[in-house]
């Protein structure tokens, strides 16, 4: 039940900027200005330095720990199956949850260019990648890599176009719902950055790992905030915030000011290219914690098959998919985003503690062989600090929506708690016949 290490730097980094560009610039960017205005670039640089402290320490997690999972591999570790299988669950929640809006919103894209039917291109988006991740994850980095290096140079010329159409004036008031919008932009943006983490959960097929995720995660959240704020800038520059921050398709109405009709057709294709690389890494992350957790019991083990051809966990991936496409069905993207809020601060609040757990245990040698996260402990105290207040405007419904799936996750851990004693007992007992 091991995964073979195919994936470079390259690759590595690539699927860590799909995550978070897709979602992030065309789906969310939107939601985040509703609530703070032009401030909104604010939130972004603070959801993006909280980023980099996270990823530092998920670095170090990562190396110590190179195994398919993320989270739930670093605190099963560190504070045993119980806590693991928790956040785990909620790990994994967070990226359905997640992948529900980002389908959503290639459905909506694709909708403007086409007339497609949302739902329905969503679903047919996710069973196309859901087979082509089953095929191969060497595959699967290398497509990833063309998407996002042409998304790149897209955004860049969006941004090289409108740069001498912005218009001063749309940033005043600069903040017109103080610092509690900041705050509740911030929870937003760091929703559409927090896609790193594709990298460390699948960090059991990447090559080199002590110095490659570090490398990829700093590298692909760097490029993603000159993305975000390049596209924020120019957007909130040719449009009053409060139209862009209302629109389902912010950046196609955005584009329209200085491209004209022209401007949601390219944007809506740019997006309809973009989107789907975004899917690509969550289905990967999806499929490798649900991987790691049959592997250690939680879910069956056929969960954790690995077919001998394609050297990919098929039952999983069909698994993960399966779920996005109910999620993306019945979910709304305002609920899913509230959700996967919750979920993801409780789990990155539980993997610094994993963090500090793990620092205390390691050895002279580990500290050879690994990579550290440097001003230790300063960096993860800050880190920790920083999830537990985004805990504030993540609200009711997310606070909700998020303890239902944890319970629910619970009960799932019991009843196979519960059939693994049972199957032991019976087993036990057969022996002692047969003897």
């Amino acid at each position: 039940m091991q995964l073979q290490r195919t994936l470079g730097w390259k690759e590595a980094t690539s699927l860590g900027i799909g995550a978070m560009v897709g979602a992030g610039i065309f789906v969310l960017s939107g939601v985040a200005t509703s609530k703070a205005g032009p401030a909104v670039i604010i939130s972004f640089i603070l959801a993006s330095l909280l980023s980099i402290l996270l990823g530092l320490c998920y670095a170090e997690l990562a190396s110590r720990y190179p195994k398919a999972g993320g989270s739930y591999e670093y605190v099963r570790e560190t504070m045993g199956n119980f806590i693991g299988t928790v956040i785990g669950w909620a790990y994994w929640g967070a990226w359905l949850a997640a992948s529900s809006f980002v389908s959503q919103g290639f459905g909506h894209y694709l909708n403007v260019l086409t007339g497609a039917h949302p739902k329905l291109s969503a679903v047919l988006l996710l069973i196309s990648l859901g087979f082509l991740n089953i095929v191969g994850i060497k595959f699967s980095g290398k497509l990833q890599v063309g998407i996002v290096g042409t998304v790149i140079a897209v955004l860049i010329w969006y941004f090289l176009l409108g740069l001498k159409n912005v218009d001063l004036s749309f940033y005043q008031p600069f903040s017109p719902n103080g610092f509690s919008g900041i705050l509740e932009a911030t929870l937003v943006g760091f929703l559409s950055i927090v896609g790193w983490d594709a990298i460390v959960a699948s960090g059991e097929e990447i090559r080199n790992p002590k110095k490659t995720i570090p490398l990829a995660i700093i590298t692909s959240i760097m490029v993603v905030l000159f993305l975000y704020l390049g596209l924020l800038f120019i957007s909130i520059g040719v449009i009053p915030w409060q139209e862009f921050g209302a629109s389902e398709v912010p950046v196609a109405l955005a584009s329209q000011q200085f491209l004209g009709k022209f401007g949601p057709v390219f944007i809506s294709l740019v997006i309809v290219l973009a989107l789907p690389a975004t899917c690509n890494a969550f289905i990967i992350t999806i499929s490798r914690t649900a991987f790691a957790m049959g592997r250690n019991g939680l879910f069956p083990k056929r969960i954790a098959y690995i077919h001998p051809r394609f050297q990919t966990p098929i039952w999983a991936i069909t698994l993960g998919v399966s779920i996005q496409i109910s999620f993306t069905l019945i979910s709304s993207i305002n609920i899913a985003v509230t959700a996967t809020g919750f979920l993801y601060l409780l789990t990155f609040i539980f993997t610094m503690i994993a963090l500090f757990i793990s620092r205390s245990k390691a050895t002279t040698k580990d500290r050879e062989a690994q990579f550290y996260v440097p001003l230790y402990p300063v960096i993860p105290i800050l880190a920790f600090a920083i999830c537990l207040g985004l805990l504030i405007p993540v609200g009711k419904s997310g606070f909700l929506t998020g303890f239902l799936w944890i319970f629910f996750g619970i009960g799932v851990y019991l009843i196979r708690l519960r059939t693994i004693k049972t199957t032991k007992k019976a087993n036990l007992t057969t022996h002692t016949c047969d003897s």
